[in-house]
């Protein structure tokens, strides 16, 4: 919560104390906490978390003008208990819930370079738009760059992302996420980039995601020398905003195909969590052929797009992303890469969709010399080939035995690290909501610090190992650093 946000939340409990007594708030009160309401909503910003608490001043001024305060008054057992029961109702929604929804707030980068930021827009005529009412429209997304800033570079600080980015698809209400406006990142709009040569890692967010979902781990790349290019998929993100201003709704009828089928294709009477927990005891054979037979089973249970025509669409946004970095065409943002990008050194990586999306480009794409998947399921083409990049599987709790199999497909030096007590969208800076979101389960019950800590450390550390070529003690010594992790390794000596 912001400063004046905590002071009206304040006088709401001094408000709700007098109440309890069987007191009114008092007129001085309550204009104080209106007074700080307005100073909050001009000078703050208001967000929907903090209307109960903005109602409740302006009730209590109102109030305290109809008439003047009276004297207490000795009240029934009754009475007490049901004021005492409103006033808690009044302090859930009016104190806690602020309190339990904060705006996000991103750590601070911990490398040398200051930050920049900047966006392009990719066209790829070669593919017709498959979410585009417009025939014959072709392929366009947008892309978000970070990059090491010059020294001394002196810009406007970015904003993080529009709340409609943040919705899952309409599981999160829009107005809900709204107050994503008022994150501060630590990147500069449209600064110049710092002088040398700097390695390229492109970035792809999960399916119904967005595009700074991971945006403590850009920052903290680009502020260690690295320009990370994090693409916008249209119709599968939740909202893929384009710098002029246009954007791409996610388009949820993919999705609802492919839920009718899983329901069309289900045998009757299968119970779907025994069915899941057989298929996930089915992976942890010894057998390696066996593993990788059951393995494929489990891929196939999911029918397309997801299974790979999406996964194929994707990596073919990346191919086309880094198509266009190597021809340099003209535009303010390509201005500002040229001559600033070393394509000897291409990493990939991403999160849920976006991982599978990391190791389907790597199996394809010579030009990636490294990958990470942030708890993606590997679909594309992967079961029926292997993987000749060095690999990083950074997993939840739940979908760590999911992981496994897949370094059997690996050529180089792979490892899968499960980060404890976390889900899904805790590997991602959803994990910066607040309590409610661990407490129904979205992201797990491990601090969130920590949580980015081990994310960020182990992203750093593997890029700088195995795409740098630098430091390796640094990844190594991060089993010493996080002994809670749990890792498992191959092709490593």
């Amino acid at each position: 919560m912001r400063v004046f946000e905590w002071l009206t939340v304040i006088v709401v409990v001094a408000m709700a104390w007098r109440w309890v007594r069987g007191r009114r708030a008092g007129l001085h009160l309550a204009l104080v906490g209106v007074v700080l309401a307005a100073v909050s909503v001009v000078f703050e910003g208001q967000r929907l978390v903090m209307w109960p608490a903005y109602l409740v001043v302006l009730v209590a001024l109102l109030n305290g003008l109809r008439a003047p305060a009276a004297p207490p008054v000795a009240a029934r057992w009754w009475r007490k208990i049901g004021r005492g029961a409103w006033v808690a109702l009044l302090l859930v929604v009016a104190v806690a819930l602020p309190i339990l929804w904060p705006v996000i707030r991103l750590p601070a980068p911990t490398g040398p370079h200051p930050i920049g930021t900047a966006w392009l827009v990719v066209k790829d005529s070669t593919r017709l738009e498959r979410f585009s009412a417009i025939p014959g429209a072709t392929r366009e997304f947008p892309v978000r760059l970070w990059y090491p800033a010059a020294a001394g570079a002196k810009g406007p600080m970015a904003p993080y992302a529009e709340g409609r980015e943040m919705t899952l698809g309409g599981v999160l209400p829009s107005l809900l996420m709204d107050q994503a406006r008022f994150t501060r990142t630590h990147s500069m709009l449209d600064v110049p980039m710092a002088e040398g040569k700097w390695p390229l890692l492109i970035f792809s967010h999960g399916y119904t995601g967005y595009v700074a979902q991971n945006t403590v781990q850009m920052e903290e790349l680009a502020s260690r020398g690295y320009v990370v290019a994090s693409i916008g998929h249209p119709g599968e993100a939740a909202w893929a905003p384009f710098p002029d201003g246009r954007g791409i709704p996610y388009d949820p009828s993919p999705m609802k195909a492919m839920t009718r089928e899983i329901e069309r294709s289900r045998k009757p009477g299968t119970d779907p969590k025994k069915e899941a927990d057989r298929l996930l005891a089915s992976l942890a054979v010894a057998d390696p052929v066996a593993r990788r037979a059951n393995f494929r089973a489990f891929l196939m249970q999911v029918p397309e797009p997801l299974r790979s025509q999406s996964v194929t669409q994707w990596a073919l946004d990346t191919k086309a992303l880094l198509d266009r970095l190597e021809g340099q065409q003209a535009s303010p943002a390509d201005a500002l890469l040229r001559g600033r990008l070393d394509l000897q050194r291409v990493g990939v990586f991403g999160m849920s969709y976006g991982g599978a999306t990391a190791i389907e480009f790597c199996r394809l794409d010579r030009r990636c010399r490294v990958a990470i998947d942030i708890d993606g399921t590997p679909w594309g083409g992967i079961i029926d080939d292997t993987l000749r990049v060095p690999l990083l599987v950074i997993g939840s709790d739940p979908a760590y035995p999911t992981h496994l199999p897949l370094l059997d497909l690996v050529q180089a030096p792979a490892f899968a690290i499960k980060v404890p007590a976390t889900n899904h969208l805790g590997l991602s800076d959803f994990s910066l909501l607040g309590r409610p979101v661990a407490w129904i389960g979205m992201t797990g019950r491990l601090d969130p610090a920590r949580r980015q800590s081990i994310m960020t450390d182990y992203v750093v550390g593997f890029f700088e190992r195995y795409l740098m070529g630098r430091s390796p003690e640094q990844f190594d010594g991060l089993a010493a650093r996080y002994p809670d992790v749990e890792i498992a390794k191959r092709n490593v000596p």
